[in-house]
């Protein structure tokens, strides 16, 4: 589904490589969890999938189309305008502040993007919004403002209305580093139900459970560059990069 290839993001003209020739493939159904030390590139990886960090150099295909240079050859040969909009709508994002409108409802919040950008009719959106919301234990809080959420409760919707666009792939940014300890564990297990039902997700996060346990693919990424993959298995029992087996060592 996306083809990564020699990515690289510098900042203060080249001095610092924030990621230095990072390639990789994600497949269809992968759940690729993403990790290593703080400032290792994890989350600019991430946000470079959908230029939310606009690469200085490398490409990005998603689904064939290199989503990095400004025209493709269409299937006749003639070069047409990429429309990055189109793709970021079939990659739902979740970050670590939930980043819901405080002024809006929950409902608002929810049918907002799938009314404006996909021009669902008002009545659809609403009616699919409490099924999602259903999903995870919220319905009842449908006409609730964010600040009346737990943080837990915020996150779980952030997730949900991720999911209103039917996005192809879920990126998720550290989702559970800015919960309460006793928060985690409810936004984890709608992510793993997510990838039971094979939803292709890229997860940047530091529960070594959730890696070990959901994930199919684990990448370690330090000082900008990927280290290591391999399966939970490969990362965890038998890591091989030094880098890796001095993080475990800290972590586990």
């Amino acid at each position: 589904m996306i083809q990564v290839r020699d990515l690289k993001k510098y900042y203060n003209r080249g001095s610092i490589k924030a990621l230095d020739g990072i390639t990789v493939d994600i497949d269809r159904g992968d759940v690729m969890v993403v990790i290593g030390p703080s400032g290792s590139g994890k989350s600019t990886f991430l946000r470079s999938l959908n230029l939310l960090e606009q690469p200085t150099g490398g490409s990005i295909f998603f689904n064939g189309v290199d989503i990095t240079k400004p025209k493709f050859p269409d299937k006749d040969g003639k070069l047409v305008k990429v429309d990055i909009d189109h793709h970021r709508q079939k990659m739902g994002m979740v970050f670590q502040h939930f980043n819901l409108f405080p002024h809006m409802t929950i409902m608002d919040n929810m049918t907002l993007a799938p009314i404006q950008v996909k021009h669902m009719n008002k009545a659809e959106a609403e009616e699919k919004a409490l099924t999602l919301l259903d999903r995870v234990g919220l319905k009842d809080r449908a006409g609730a403002y964010p600040i009346q959420l737990s943080g837990g409760q915020k996150q779980r919707i952030a997730i949900v209305r991720a999911l209103m666009m039917e996005p192809e792939v879920m990126l998720f940014d550290e989702p559970t580093s800015a919960l309460d300890p006793e928060m985690v564990g409810e936004v984890l297990e709608v992510m793993k139900e997510l990838a039971q039902e094979g939803m292709t997700m890229v997860v940047v996060t530091h529960e070594m459970g959730f890696a070990r346990e959901v994930g199919n693919r684990v990448l370690f990424m330090a000082d900008g560059k990927l280290l290591e993959e391999g399966t939970p298995v490969d990362i965890f029992e038998h890591p091989k990069h030094p880098r890796l087996q001095d993080f475990l060592s800290k972590v586990l």
